[in-house]
């Protein structure tokens, strides 16, 4: 049983160097002896992965925003180990879901980073030197952990399907993360923390139920009372007003964690940027905040209750920072005038519905979402309707109405639903200033 270690010059802390390409002999899963606290387990990426086929991936994912290439992978990658669904779990053709872990614990993304730092800084990185025959390693402790791929000795790849006869990033990037959370290598083949792997090999992807023994014996296995996050209804925007909805949140003094827009290779940049003390509604599976006009960045944002222990920081979802309303866009395209004036009329229509169903479309002073027939919208309550009818053969609508001539300097919410009949469709968020 042979794990090489190493002293970091300076420290007096034992650290864990484990890599992919080490052979030990376990039972199964094994574990390194540490656990990370809730406020280490938030990790950036310093991207300076040099091979072309390492960023080839430039297609935007609504599920991932704002990263694409290598960082997309290697968040995907720590999203595989938590407890719940990433956002909707999709993003990658080789996956079924991402996250699968079942236990009392997340990773949170956080973005880039602007150096490799030290161990202990949560940084994944490719220098431009060799393994030895290693394909990356972690160097691993309960303070924390630093990884770094041979980026000397292998091609890489971002996937996000197949990547050919490369090294797939996220591949590998899903074992080191197991590594940062305390577990070693298993003897079990199958497994995402079994000792090696080859070129092309995505199976690591995708953690098996060795892997979800081993992070719930670390950290328990999923408690009832833990948080979880479902969607972000209403803006999105600074200074707007949205609604995080899920289950299990406290009654008061909840949080909301976000990227930071901090870009630095210490600590300091790897803290998320915290809404505190943040009250819930309708039986503690509402949160109304507003978003905070600086500080953030497109990414992620994850929910933490008072209940204390590792159970108390659950999963994320994604955040579009400025980019529109919550709760993905709806499944109706709704379109009209987003400012005008007293006095004067503006229409409405969507597409996209389903022929001969009732719908209305309707306004709000409040973006702050409400829950109905258990659907999420985005318009806070009270609601008044523009107008209603019966969607056409094409699977439109369309509905109009004066603007009283009094009023003036106000915004008001535009939200088109479907009655589909123990189910409702929604559109887009429109924004009507009235000028």
């Amino acid at each position: 049983m042979n794990s090489p270690t190493k002293f970091l010059l300076g420290s007096a802390a034992l650290l864990v160097a484990s890599s992919l390409t080490m052979n030990r002999q376990a039972d199964a899963y094994a574990t390194l002896g540490f656990s990370l606290g809730v406020g280490d387990r938030d990790y950036r990426v310093l991207n300076d992965f040099n091979d072309s086929a390492s960023n080839n991936n430039q297609t935007a994912d609504a599920n991932w925003p704002g990263y694409q290439g290598a960082e997309m992978a290697l968040w995907k990658a720590g999203a595989e180990w938590g407890s719940h669904s990433f956002g909707d779990g999709s993003g990658d053709s080789t996956q079924n879901n991402l996250g699968d872990g079942g236990a009392n614990f997340n990773f949170l993304w956080n973005g880039l980073a602007s150096g490799a730092g030290n161990t202990g800084n949560d940084i994944c990185s490719a220098p431009n030197v060799g393994g030895g025959g290693a394909i990356a390693w972690c160097y691993a402790g309960g303070g924390g952990w630093k990884i770094e791929y041979a980026d000397n000795d292998f091609n890489f790849s971002d996937g996000p399907g197949t990547v050919g006869s490369a090294m797939c990033i996220q591949n590998v990037g899903c074992h080191e993360l197991g590594h940062s959370l305390g577990l070693d290598h298993s003897n079990n083949n199958g497994a995402t923390m079994y000792y090696a792997t080859g070129n092309g090999s995505t199976n690591f992807r995708s953690i098996n139920s060795d892997d979800k023994d081993g992070v719930q014996a670390i950290y328990g296995v999923l408690s009832s009372g833990a948080p979880e996050l479902t969607g972000i209804q209403g803006s999105l925007a600074g200074g707007g007003t949205a609604v995080a909805t899920g289950a299990n949140f406290s009654t008061s003094n909840n949080r909301l964690w976000f990227n930071s827009d901090t870009l630095n290779s210490t600590d300091s940049g790897g803290d998320f940027y915290k809404l505190a003390s943040l009250s819930s509604t309708n039986g503690g599976t509402q949160i109304s905040f507003t978003v905070p006009s600086s500080g953030i960045e497109t990414g992620g944002v994850y929910i933490k209750n008072d209940i204390g222990g590792k159970e108390s920081l659950g999963n994320g979802q994604p955040f579009d920072y400025g980019g529109g309303s919550g709760g993905g866009g709806g499944d109706l395209t709704l379109s009209g005038p987003s400012s005008s004036s007293g006095g004067t009329w503006v229409t409405y229509s969507f597409t996209g519905a389903t022929a001969s169903k009732p719908f209305g479309i309707y306004w709000s002073l409040s973006n702050a979402g409400f829950v109905f027939g258990g659907h999420q919208f985005d318009l806070g309550m009270p609601i008044t309707a523009i107008g209603t009818g019966m969607v056409n053969a094409a699977g439109t609508g369309a509905a109009s109405q004066r603007i009283p001539g009094s009023v003036s300097g106000i915004t008001v919410y535009i939200e088109g639903m479907v009655d589909e009949g123990g189910s409702y469709q929604d559109s887009n968020m429109i924004t009507l200033t009235i000028n």
